[in-house]
């Protein structure tokens, strides 16, 4: 099984909450060989072959680069490793790709996206290519004022990650937050965050925009960046979510996702009352009545191989 995490995170994320609520911990325990990605320019994975993490090349991607070279080589990697020829994929919204649009998306993100684009375009032109937000010495001292005792625990550093994805649903076992932000923000490059700010503003799924119709021709031999068309999605899905998530909201999925999907390969539309963003992930309720679910799904579609030999 193979777990994928989201934007500005990192493999520990599905580790973090406590082993009998944790993913990575569930999905072994009930037998499965578990593989945790890491995209490029997060903690995890700063390295490269050729180039130097501290070049501005190395930061040259958004997550189209995640999507067309770390993913499958990532897949290839386990499947290889472990001499099996398919695998479960997991994966958090806001993971190497949007699961749709983010034309609707709510909260501080939205509020960034359409408030300060302009910022971040001149912040990527004048500083250049690099890493946003990355795991430094200056991020550690902000998490150790705000979120490390009991008078900003609450009210600073979890109304924060509220404001990001969703109502808080009571659900957050908030003693763990030191330890579910100690890898967060996992980091990204500049241009990776650019790109979610430009498809807010388009509410297209769609490649990078170079910033110019001359730059796209170069890159993409048109004057538009390419739509990604969800419709040529040809694996069995099984979808989670909710409309309290303010990143994967539901007019987004309702309007863009499902009316585009090949119904061949949606097996599954579970819907969600009162599941922000981070409780898919951290949320006390997501052990039982999403992880679960997946693994028996899992367990029963291996059993039923099993039987065919």
């Amino acid at each position: 099984m193979f777990l994928q995490h989201g934007l500005e995170a990192s493999s520990s994320n599905w580790i973090t909450n406590l082993p009998s609520l944790a993913m990575g911990f569930m999905a072994a325990d009930a037998g499965f060989d578990v593989w945790m990605g890491n995209v490029r320019g997060d903690e995890y994975s700063i390295g490269h072959k050729t180039l130097d993490p501290k070049s501005k090349a190395f930061w040259r991607f958004s997550w189209d680069e995640m999507v067309k070279y770390d993913l499958p080589t990532m897949i290839n990697h386990a499947l290889n490793t472990t001499g099996q020829d398919h695998l479960y994929y997991v994966r958090q919204f806001h993971a190497l790709a949007p699961v749709g649009t983010v034309k609707h998306i709510k909260g501080l993100l939205e509020f960034i996206a359409k408030n300060f684009a302009p910022e971040l375009d001149i912040f990527e032109k004048i500083f250049g290519d690099g890493p946003f937000l990355p795991q430094d010495g200056l991020m550690r001292l902000i998490e150790k004022l705000f979120c490390s005792n009991d008078l900003t625990e609450k009210l600073l550093c979890g109304n924060l990650l509220f404001m990001i994805g969703g109502p808080e649903s009571n659900q957050m076992n908030t003693t763990r937050l030191p330890v579910y932000i100690s890898d967060m923000p996992g980091g990204t490059s500049t241009e990776n965050i650019l790109h979610w700010v430009q498809m807010v503003h388009t509410g297209l799924q769609q490649m990078y925009d170079w910033g110019s119709e001359a730059a796209n021709k170069q890159h993409y031999g048109q004057t538009t960046p390419p739509i990604y068309d969800v419709s040529k999605i040809a694996v069995p899905t099984y979808l989670y979510w909710s409309d309290s998530d303010w990143l994967g909201d539901k007019q987004d999925i309702q309007e863009h996702l499902l009316p585009n999907y090949n119904p061949k390969y949606l097996i599954e539309n579970n819907y969600y009352k009162d599941f922000n963003h981070l409780d898919f992930i951290w949320g006390q309720r997501a052990a039982a009545e999403v992880y679960t679910p997946i693994i028996e799904k899992a367990l029963r579609d291996v059993n039923q191989m099993k039987n065919k030999l």
